[in-house]
């Protein structure tokens, strides 16, 4: 078994020259992925940075942030990526609860993140990567000048030690950091590279952001094997044809929506999924649509999965054996699924049940959340909050969340979340968020608002501008509607239920 950067230093003895990882117009090889991987690792080491330090990243895909993933894995430091769509008080909320030491970000996203090092007790600097001429001082290149020629004596690792912390939302609304070892990711890739059969002259097209879990595995298992990584810098669909056709990937994973984007955008059919062996899609439901879509375009099918930040693609499609659409597949060689009822007992097949998953992929859990910790692991089995069941041909169905997120497009909104931002406007007096059905994105945020007596009643505009400004563009909601009160249950909780009929009597009157 490899720590994390040894996953470099092995591919640079087999092949230095090979291009490793591509994004825009920059490459490295893995020879220059090393170079940059021990020159950060020693200046992190310069800037005080130790084992088990957390060390945030706010950047968009790049060369540089695979750089800066690995030299965290060099010296035992926590990579802390936050995801890029984040408005400030989200980029607060991740570095305050991670504790992280410094944030390296890009001129790009610097303003979110600007003179957060003088509010966030945890933070003692921001260094931007690409340059910034009117913030020289902040410049991470000014500190590799400084320390491009010291000696440094790397510390020694375990493989038990925290390599990443990731955050998704939890069943409360509040962002977890979903914590990975060496060990976990290692096991991960060790699962996936087999699964796939990589091989050096692979490659991969990455369509998402690698702050999140699904890119950033990919890029993971594909770099184990000396394999090239292509990223896309932002995802837009005629780019992502454009670099299909030139590097021809036999792995690709895109969101639903992102597919569906592809193949209804002009110029779709020159798109050539023929190299193409794994065209993977999670996040999300595939819908009979898109499946056609794909199906004339490329000839075979979408292979639908499943995976969460805590046990990244624990469900494939069988590696022999059919594809089915409709299903998530089955579980990954490595781990074990179970489907358990509310009582706690394992239902038949054909009977639907939350998904229960065991592994030596699967998080060792939720950085700072001891509650939590024991909300989601029971005798060694990790709850997954999801929903499934298992036909007679031994392919998952997966069915919907037992928490109450929203999913749009494969991206999770908690209510609570939304709830909690819209109910700061000094116009509303309550309101209850819920997903309302929509044919591109899965689902969409609606907002019922319960106006606040004695002000003027708010419009549907003015606040979508209050959400906006706190919260990432894809939480804020779409379909508002003004009432009188919200429907609570017998503990004056909103009751969802309830929410989710009034939300399609809306629907069925044309709303």
């Amino acid at each position: 078994m490899l720590l994390l950067y040894e996953i470099i230093d092995q591919a640079v003895k087999q092949t230095p020259d090979k291009k490793a990882v591509i994004c825009g117009e920059k490459s490295y090889t893995y020879a220059q992925l090393s170079e940059k991987m021990d020159l950060w690792a020693k200046t992190l080491i310069s800037l005080g940075i130790t084992r088990g330090d957390r060390v945030a990243l706010f950047m968009k895909n790049s060369v540089e942030l695979v750089g800066l993933y690995f030299a965290c894995f060099r010296i035992g430091a926590i990579a802390v990526p936050l995801n890029t769509r984040y408005q400030t008080p989200e980029a607060v909320y991740g570095i305050e609860q991670s504790g992280s030491r410094i944030l390296i970000t890009s001129s790009e996203l610097f303003p979110v993140v600007e003179n957060l090092d003088s509010t966030v007790a945890s933070l003692e600097h921001i260094y931007i990567m690409d340059g910034d001429s009117n913030h020289a001082s902040l410049s991470w290149n000014k500190m590799l000048t400084d320390t491009a020629n010291n000696r440094v004596i790397f510390p020694d690792l375990s493989i038990t030690d925290p390599a990443l912390i990731i955050y998704t939302s939890g069943s409360t609304g509040e962002p977890k950091g979903v914590v990975h070892t060496h060990e976990t990711l290692y096991h991960l890739i060790e699962y996936r590279s087999a699964y796939h059969d990589t091989i050096p002259s692979d490659s991969v097209l990455i369509a998402t952001q690698i702050c999140h879990m699904a890119g950033f595995t990919m890029a993971l298992f594909f770099l184990k094997n000396s394999a090239t990584v292509v990223m896309v810098e932002e995802f837009e669909p005629g780019a992502y044809i454009k670099l299909l056709n030139q590097y021809k990937p036999i792995l690709t994973g895109l969101l639903p929506t992102q597919f569906l984007e592809v193949l209804e955008c002009p110029g779709a059919e020159q798109a050539d999924f023929s190299p193409v062996k794994y065209a993977l899609s999670a996040g999300d439901k595939v819908s009979h649509h898109l499946y056609e879509l794909f199906r004339i375009l490329a000839g075979h099918d979408i292979m639908e999965a499943y995976g969460l930040t805590e046990a990244e693609g624990c469900f494939m499609q069988p590696k022999e054996g059919k594809i089915k659409p409709g299903t998530i597949g089955k579980p990954i060689w490595g781990t074990q699924a179970r489907l358990i009822d509310k009582d706690g007992r394992d239902v038949p097949r054909g009977k639907t049940g939350e998904i229960f998953l065991k592994g030596k992929l699967i998080t060792i859990g939720y950085w700072n959340k001891p509650e939590e910790n024991k909300k989601a692991f029971e005798n060694g089995w990790f709850h997954t909050g999801d929903l499934a069941y298992e036909d007679e041909e031994g392919y998952y169905h997966f069915v919907g969340r037992i928490k109450e997120l929203i999913i749009r497009g494969g991206s999770n909104i908690m209510p609570g979340e939304v709830e909690d931002v819209l109910e700061d406007h000094p116009k509303v007096e309550s309101c209850g968020i819920v997903g309302f059905p929509d044919k591109h994105y899965g689902s969409i945020v609606g907002a019922f608002v319960v106006p606040r007596q004695g002000v003027p009643a708010p419009t549907a505009d003015e606040l979508r501008d209050f959400v906006s400004q706190r919260l990432s563009h894809y939480k804020v909601p779409q379909k508002w509607i003004f009432v009188d009160s919200l429907p609570k249950n017998p503990v004056g909780k909103i009751d969802r239920k309830k929410l989710h009929s009034m939300a399609e009597q809306y629907i069925a009157s044309g709303f």
